[in-house]
């Protein structure tokens, strides 16, 4: 059977209800409106009459609604909330996993659309070969793309999604382009944008499998089912990394109808154990179990707490031969056997298994099973999450839903575009940060790096980026630059300043001298012209008598006068695409204060232009354990995403950041409320000290617990959008040669 996938003209449709043959040549004397052509027509093997804009409508006539379900991670709340869902059905319903290679050719195309056009030669191939690596990925084996639909008919389509809107599922109906990219891609198995509506299609249907063009697809049933479905029961069969589409067909059985089946059942099975005692036997342990089911459910349904429902279950695999789709079929077919269950082959009904798990809401199979409520939620065909976007740029490879991490902390859908990374020693935090800037600046992304320890230097000068250290000469920063403009941010930033000066001088400073220096930055900048500065600031406090002149006079003539000065490059003026202030030259106990320097540098930098910048700031602890700077820094994180700043803060002290001790020296539990303003988590391997520490700041399960333990370097746990996304950080040679780069490194 030979069809093609392409427009058919109108008068070439046959028994198509909506469309008919204009009349030619006759004149009319009132407009002829055209009747518009449907977006997509697909050949008739699969029962699709045509597309309407909001809705398929099947060769009988049949218009159905079809939504895409956002996944959720799977915990005994969900599983309730989705059981009173489907308590609350009656009418039915169909469910579908699809999960085939992914498409990343838009993604490619917009971050080579973003690329600066000044990389260094060297950056540029690693931007380059990003592209590559998403190519590949593209056709790697168990990298998949997972998206979940429901489909019911269009007249009960509104209530569907109030339904699973209410279970706590986001829910985003398809219609247009949109949902003809889903039915072409269903037919000819593949993902959604990968099919070419003039190429021709040839289907052939053979005992076992159908040939749709170049794929081989097998339609499997689940013929026994198992005596009980343990939570997220589903899942397992989503991680063998096959192409495939699942599909649960579900129709509610009245209430009244069955209690009646049920009550029947026990009347059956009591006889038969009457029976039994009669004749001086026993029950067999399976009646007994079957007995006490019975009359357990009929007890619920009669208090409504439970329904029945006509279920089942079919899955197709696409595969490109005959070996693959062999051993994907024995791999499905050992994860049923392991539960007691079992598929069957579909022998000469391939096509039936085929339609029963395409977005058609038919069972063409017609094999039932009835299962209650409780069963069915178990199965929670919607998990695990995903985070691909397709926007921004990829974060390494989620391991539980084997698809790539995709997104854009900037594109304005989270919180803000804060991160932190938490991790022991040696677990690959740095590299991980420094691919993620890395990847930053390849799609325009300007970066700032607070480097205590100088790790980030050579990739910065590999980057065409610059590093400066604070303190040397001709390398000072201005941070008193402020826009009088702007009364709010005149504002905060005095309360910045005030903080920082508290930080260079070592000591809280008491009640009177900060209501003083309040004061006195308050009356400088109501006098202060365009360009402002330290050394401004501090001759104006020595002309005020203020004593405090006297704890800055080490930072205006001292060893530490080339901190703060005008001397340095003009960051504002003269951004590089990434910028690294090492602070190795200083002494430990004056690094907080020059961190703090650097930071509200960047800040300025900030509020004068807002765009998508990044600053990371390594081992914040440094900062975090003065109370000051801990209060300076939990507002940065607070005010960031005004100004489209993300704040990236890096520490191995897990335990000291999340410690919840008043007695310690930061107060007001600052390490929390940093936390709290990060949209992002990324927790790599942990100590044993500090896991009890993070599991209960994260809420994080035993089993999550034990594999931050063990997990490899560079395999982590990503927080973000309230679920746990375990991922592993992945970086092409050119990459890593960049990062890992060294001066005289060939």
């Amino acid at each position: 059977m030979k069809n093609l996938l392409r427009r058919i003209k109108t008068q070439e449709a046959e028994g198509r209800p909506d469309e008919a043959a204009a009349p030619q040549n006759q004149e009319t004397t009132e407009p002829q409106t055209p009747t518009p052509k449907p977006p997509l027509e697909l050949p008739l093997f699969f029962m699709v009459s045509h597309l309407d804009e909001d809705g398929p409508v099947r060769l009988d006539g049949v218009k159905l609604g079809v939504c895409e379900v956002m996944g959720l991670e799977l915990d005994e709340p969900k599983l309730g909330a989705f059981a009173g869902a489907l308590n609350a059905c009656d009418f039915p319903v169909q469910l579908l996993i699809r999960q085939h290679p992914p498409r990343l050719g838009g993604l490619r195309e917009k971050l080579k659309e973003a690329q600066p056009e000044n990389l260094p030669p060297q950056t540029k191939a690693a931007a380059d070969s990003l592209g590559r690596l998403l190519t590949e990925l593209e056709t790697r084996d168990g990298i998949l793309d997972r998206r979940f639909y429901a489909i019911t008919e269009h007249a009960r389509y509104d209530e569907l999604r109030g339904l699973l809107a209410r279970a706590g599922l986001s829910v985003h109906p398809l219609n247009g382009r949109r949902l003809q990219m889903l039915f072409a891609a269903a037919a000819l198995g593949g993902t959604p944008g990968d099919f070419d509506e003039e190429t021709p299609v040839e289907v052939e249907i053979n005992r076992r499998h159908v040939r749709v063009g170049h794929r081989l697809v097998r339609s499997l049933h689940l013929g026994k089912w198992p005596r009980s479905l343990a939570p997220g029961f589903l899942q397992g069969l989503m991680a063998a990394g096959a192409p495939m589409d699942l599909s649960i067909h579900l129709g509610p059985i009245p209430a009244e109808q069955a209690a009646r089946t049920l009550e029947w059942q026990k009347v059956r099975f009591e006889s038969a154990q009457s029976l039994s005692f009669k004749r001086g036997r026993t029950m067999s342990p399976e009646a007994e179990i079957a007995l006490e089911d019975v009359t357990r459910l009929r007890d619920e349904v009669q208090r409504g707490r439970e329904r029945l429902f006509h279920s089942s279950l079919s899955v197709t695999l696409h595969a490109k031969d005959e070996n693959s789709l062999k051993q994907m079929t024995q791999r499905a077919k050992g994860h049923f056997a392991t539960t007691l269950g079992k598929l069957d082959d579909l022998g000469f009904r391939q096509r039936e298994g085929i339609l029963s798990t395409l977005p058609l809401g038919l069972n063409a199979v017609a094999v039932w099973r009835t299962l209650d409520t409780s069963s069915l939620a178990r199965l929670f065909p919607f998990s695990p999450p995903d985070l691909d976007t397709r926007r921004g740029t990829l974060y390494g490879i989620d391991m539980r839903a084997c698809s790539p991490v995709v997104y854009d902390p900037w594109d304005g859908t989270h919180l803000n575009a804060n991160t932190a990374v938490l991790a022991r020693s040696g677990s690959g935090k740095s590299f991980a940060t420094k691919l993620g800037v890395l990847r930053g600046l390849c799609r325009g992304v300007t970066a700032y790096v607070i480097d205590p320890e100088g790790e980030y230097a050579d990739m910065a000068r590999a980057a065409g980026g610059r590093v400066l250290s604070p303190g040397v000469p001709g390398q000072g920063m201005n941070p008193f630059v402020i826009n009088t403009g702007d009364s709010e941010e005149l504002l905060q930033r005095i309360g910045s300043l005030r903080r920082l000066i508290e930080v260079m001088v070592g000591e809280r400073l008491s009640a009177e001298r900060r209501a003083a220096l309040d004061h006195a930055l308050a009356g400088y900048y109501a006098q202060a012209g365009e360009r402002t500065g330290f050394r401004d600031f501090y001759a104006y406090l020595e002309r005020e008598g203020q004593d405090l002149s006297r704890l800055l006079r080490p930072f205006a003539t001292g060893s530490l006068r080339n901190l703060l000065s005008d001397e340095g490059d003009d960051l504002l003026g003269n951004e590089a695409l990434v910028t690294v202030f090492d602070l190795r030259l200083l002494e430990p106990e004056l690094r907080p204060a020059a961190a703090m320097v650097c930071t509200e540098t960047v800040w300025a930098a900030a509020a004068q232009d807002p765009k998508p910048r990044l600053l990371v700031v390594d081992e914040v602890w440094s900062i975090m354990q003065h109370p000051e700077g801990a209060a300076f820094m939990v507002s940065m994180a607070k005010r960031a995403r005004k100004h489209r700043l993300g704040l990236q803060f890096i520490t191995q002290d897990v335990q000291d950041l999340l410690s919840e001790d008043t007695s310690r020296t930061i107060t007001g539990h600052s390490g929390r409320a940093l936390l709290q303003n990060a949209a992002f988590k990324l927790l790599l391997q942990q100590d044993a000290a500090a896991i009890t520490t993070v599991g209960d700041a994260f809420d994080l399960p035993e089993d999550l617990q034990r594999w931050l333990l063990s997990c490899p370097r560079g395999d982590g746990l990503l927080l973000a959008k309230g679920h746990r996304f375990p991922v592993r950080i992945e970086a092409t040679p050119e990459e890593t040669d960049v990062i890992e780069w060294r001066p005289g490194k060939h």
